[in-house]
């Protein structure tokens, strides 16, 4: 028995976890989290202890940062086909405040991250000690489960850590099988009580077992017997394909012959129905008169992009939902079916095999489409997001900062095949800019392979920390495009802009006059400038080395 109970503990805890396929670690430095530090700096070395588990850790100094960090990760792990939650470890006080966008956004998108936040114990709170805040429940309903871990005891026996690792793992995975929001995927709070001393013991690694968990909550299987067997017969139907849509959203538009309009990072933005120009088709005339015809639409996943599409939901006759995202429940009211996933009969004609059904429909939008089309302009956001979409192949992947990149690019990619299909991840569970650049390393990271990312000036401004890696982390191979035009300036296509100029320019484009060569150099990090578009190919054609910046300067 140790003499040492939370360093006994923070060892049992990262053993369980590992135990439950947690792999992944994002750790910040603090004195309160010293057990858990410990423990993960010996799991993470490269010669751990005998019995200690090998982990995959990443060290941070901004919180903020690295809560986006293990966002990117998690995002990762999910395209391989192995989603497994990722871990997030900080001292008490604001270190843990900062975790809040991060958890907003993977709360939204359905993300399993792991907050384990240390914590002083009961007789430390209230009594004006230093770094002490009322952590329990901080982050309200934005995680799946929050639970209090009292601080271990001396000669407490061993498997409490065990018990609480194999709840918290599962109810960050979510099961499907449930009818509430414990069923989806999300973040998972351990706010972690620990006593002095909080050093290493240098104690064994015991092993852990797997424990298979049973929640008792009761919660039923979901059985719906009033879901539908097969989507209406009508003719002027259209599918509407957001974030984390997948290629089902592709098989039900071909299946009935009605036009797809997919956002890049559906997943589903290829095949013969799908409409790429969508965006500007729909601020035509001939768009508007379009979806007035419209009979029933049907959404899969989550969209976020464009107003039209917001309008075409908003306005329509009848409207089917699927996979809306983590809170797949918060479809709008007058969805007459929303379902968690797409059942095999909507991918089905009448009942019938795939067949692509009557062409009428679908040939009037890709000819409208065809006739709305803005030409891309020689230098400019479209022709940024136009040169990065070419310089994508089968596979590869593309983090696309929120705001005006993610709509640029919308307006740039074509439908692919699946032959030149790419991976585009973006964090549209709130849209934020919050953490993108940390986002894009995490990504990298996990996906061991280079990683393009683009976003505006503001949105790397915002998050230029998550540049920075330690000389003894893992440098990913990440090249950024920052599309520099001197502030926010998408809010020029906004109502915002009818104000008087002045007014615009201080509050909504906020310029910032920040020299984007010199902040790469403070953080070690390459940078080139281009300011045209074969200038922007040129630096695209090789893959990056380490992280790279490539300014696009626009003004």
């Amino acid at each position: 028995m140790s003499a040492n109970p939370s360093a006994e503990f923070a060892r049992e805890l990262i053993a369980a976890f590992a135990a439950h396929g947690v792999e992944d670690y994002v750790l910040c430095p603090g004195s309160r989290s010293g057990p858990l530090a410990h423990a993960l700096a010996e799991a993470g070395s490269s010669n751990p202890p005998l019995g200690a588990p090998r982990v995959n850790l990443h060290v941070r100094i901004d919180e903020r940062a690295a809560s986006f960090l293990a966002l990117g990760i998690a995002r990762a792990r999910a395209l391989t086909g192995d989603p497994r939650p990722v871990a997030i470890v900080t001292t008490s006080g604001t270190a843990v405040g900062n975790l809040l966008p991060a958890v907003m956004e993977a709360h939204h998108s359905g993300v399993p991250l792991l907050l384990l936040t240390a914590d002083r114990p009961s007789e430390l709170r209230g009594v004006g000690a230093n770094q002490t805040t009322d952590q329990v429940d901080i982050f309200g309903t934005f995680v799946r489960w929050a639970h209090e871990v009292p601080a271990p005891m001396p000669g407490e026996a061993a498997g409490r850590a065990t018990r609480i690792a194999a709840r918290t793992v599962e109810s960050a995975i979510g099961d499907a099988r449930r009818d509430d929001m414990t069923g989806s995927p999300g973040p998972v709070h351990l706010n972690l009580e620990f006593r002095d001393p909080l050093g290493s013991d240098g104690g064994v690694w015991a092993e852990v077992p797997y424990l298979e968990f049973s929640p008792s909550t009761g919660i039923p299987i979901v059985t719906d017997p009033d879901a539908p067997t097969s989507l209406p017969a009508v003719t002027h139907g259209v599918v509407i394909a957001g974030d984390g849509a997948g290629d089902a959203a592709r098989l039900v538009a071909e299946a009935h012959g009605w036009p797809l309009l997919a956002e890049p990072t559906s997943g589903a933005r290829r095949g013969d129905a799908c409409v790429p120009g969508y965006i500007d088709l729909l601020a035509a005339d001939a768009g508007r008169k379009l979806a007035q015809r419209v009979h029933l639409v049907v959404v899969i996943g989550r969209p976020t992009l464009s107003r039209g599409i917001s309008a075409l939901i908003a306005h329509a006759p009848t409207l089917m939902v699927a996979r809306h995202g983590a809170r797949w429940r918060e479809a709008p009211e007058h969805a007459e079916r929303v379902v968690r996933d797409v059942p095999k009969s909507w991918t089905q004609r009448h009942g019938d095999a795939l067949d692509f059904g009557d062409r009428a429909w679908l040939d009037e939008w890709k000819t409208a489409a065809a006739s709305a089309h803005v030409p891309t302009p020689a230098w400019g956001r479209r022709a940024v997001a136009a040169t990065l979409v070419k310089s994508l192949h089968r596979g590869d992947i593309a983090v696309i900062g929120s705001s005006g990149s993610i709509r640029a690019v919308d307006r740039a990619a074509p439908a692919w095949t699946e032959d030149t299909l790419p991976i585009l991840i973006a964090n549209r569970g709130l849209a934020g800019i919050d953490g993108t650049v940390s986002t894009a390393v995490g990504v990298a990271l996990a996906a061991r392979r280079p990683v393009l990312a683009l976003m505006g000036d503001v949105t790397f401004l915002h998050d230029a920390g998550g540049l920075l890696v330690g000389p003894l982390e893992r440098t990913p191979a990440l090249r950024i495009v920052v599309m520099n035009d001197g502030g926010g300036t998408i809010f020029s296509g906004l109502e915002h802009a009818n104000a008087p100029a002045e007014y615009v320019e201080r509050v909504f484009t906020t310029p910032h006059g920040a020299n984007i060569a010199a902040i790469c150099a403070g953080y070690g990090v390459a940078h080139t400038e281009v300011r045209s578009a074969d200038a922007l190919a040129a630096a695209l054609a090789q893959p990056p080395v380490g992280i790279e910046v490539v300014e696009a300067r626009l003004r």
